[in-house]
């Protein structure tokens, strides 16, 4: 009697199957949160470089002029610029941005979209913006935004001569040197980090105009109290905004009232450079003295740990 040997193809059953999927899902749902983390990483040491990067700008400039760049000038003529040119401008010499600088005309200036200087006010540089950001174009039509705006002080920025508010390192007409700087510069913040809202026609973060490229201290990082700033840069006027709230306090730059606080997508706080040209990341919940001490170069302020 010849025996037959039947072999049989085992296949996976339905619930083996339905078994293997749910395994796989929460594999990814495991590993996807370490991957967002370790993406995040990355992005966040490029921040931290930038800022590095202009630190370096900002010593060299100091090298060769003897003082830090202004926030921006105003009404009358710096060391070399006119009316309405902004901090980022004065580092592009030191940060290999020869060629775009020589095609800037010093005798126009940037306050509006039909100047010489326009296709030069929609040019975006890597080095200014945060990876975790958004995009600099908005939906304006000559103005992009930059990630990292410059340290004004503490009160509000107003169109006025002199300046009013506690001053920052970066102020109206005003070239600070290093030895001014009393409370000493490992103290000191001069630069950090601002979002740019992705809808809409927010001027947060635009480079070329005093109302975009600054922020204060009054407020902690990431602060939950809505930005101030002028009627039509703000348009959706949102104080629960997820991201960055704001409401609208005054109608003309005549008028100026502006008040924005540091924030990112970093989560707990924001990058900040030091004017010793040191980088930190500064936890959101810094205490509120110490942030705005830290947001002064001539208080007079005695700043622990942060």
């Amino acid at each position: 009697m010849n025996l037959r040997t039947r072999s049989r193809n085992h296949a996976f059953t339905l619930v083996e199957l339905l078994v293997v999927i749910a395994i796989i899902g929460i594999l990814v749902a495991l590993l996807l949160p370490a991957i967002q983390a370790a993406r995040e990483a990355a992005r966040r040491a490029q921040c931290l470089n930038n800022l590095k990067q202009l630190g370096i700008a900002l010593h060299n400039y100091h090298d060769a002029l003897l003082v830090f760049p202004a926030g921006h000038t105003l009404d009358r003529t710096g060391p070399g610029y006119g009316d309405r040119f902004t901090w980022p401008v004065a580092l592009w010499p030191y940060m290999e941005q020869d060629a775009l600088y020589s095609q800037m005309n010093f005798r126009s200036d940037f306050g509006g979209c039909y100047t010489w200087n326009t296709p030069i006010m929609m040019t975006a540089l890597a080095s200014f913006q945060c990876p975790s950001d958004g995009d600099s174009e908005f939906g304006h039509a000559c103005r992009v935004r930059n990630s990292y705006v410059s340290n004004t002080g503490i009160g509000y920025l107003r169109k006025e001569l002199p300046a009013k508010h506690k001053p920052g390192v970066f102020q109206q007409n005003k070239f600070v040197k290093m030895r001014d700087m009393t409370d000493g510069t490992s103290t000191t913040v001069g630069i950090s980090e601002i979002l740019k809202v992705r809808e809409g026609f927010d001027y947060r973060g635009t480079w070329s105009y005093p109302e975009g490229c600054h922020y204060q201290h009054d407020r902690t990082p990431n602060t939950r109290i809505p930005d101030e700033v002028r009627t039509g840069m703000c348009p959706n006027a949102d104080a629960n905004h997820p991201e960055a709230p704001c409401i609208e306090t005054y109608n003309s730059h005549l008028t100026r009232r502006i008040l924005l606080s540091a924030r990112s997508q970093h989560p707990g706080g924001v990058q900040a450079m030091l004017m010793d040209g040191s980088t930190k990341f500064i936890n959101q919940a810094i205490d509120t003295a110490t942030w705005q001490a830290l947001g002064t170069p001539f208080g007079y302020e005695v700043i622990g740990t942060f």
